[in-house]
């Protein structure tokens, strides 16, 4: 089975999949724009949008994060990566560069609170 990668965060294409599969989708918190694509958002239940998209396509789907601090994709490098299960756990994590940081906690708490006063 081929695979598919999507950033939790990230827009992304799918091939038409018919009225069923996008309601599906809709129900399970997938965002979508038209003429940008499907997005997974903190909304989305990442468990029942992954299962519908891999039924419908026949493709595994590989799902990675974003780091809270910087915005870059936190999974390739993470050592955690074999073990995550991605549907489970928050869709923001901590890159190699800022979890290594000293101030790791404090970064990310700062940031948390930032887009708070957004």
């Amino acid at each position: 089975m081929e695979g598919l990668k999507i950033v939790v965060g990230n827009r992304f294409n799918l091939p038409r999949l018919g009225t069923d599969v996008f309601s599906a989708l809709m129900k399970a918190g997938v965002d979508y724009e038209k003429g940008g694509g499907f997005i997974f958002t903190a909304e989305t239940n990442l468990q029942t949008a992954t299962r519908t998209i891999e039924s419908a396509t026949g493709e595994r789907i590989e799902l990675s994060v974003k780091c809270f601090v910087c915005l870059k994709e936190s999974c390739p490098s993470c050592p955690f990566e074999a073990t995550c299960d991605r549907c489970a756990v928050s869709p923001t994590c901590l890159c190699d560069e800022h979890s290594a940081a000293e101030d790791a906690f404090g970064m990310y708490s700062r940031n948390f609170e930032a887009r708070l006063a957004e």
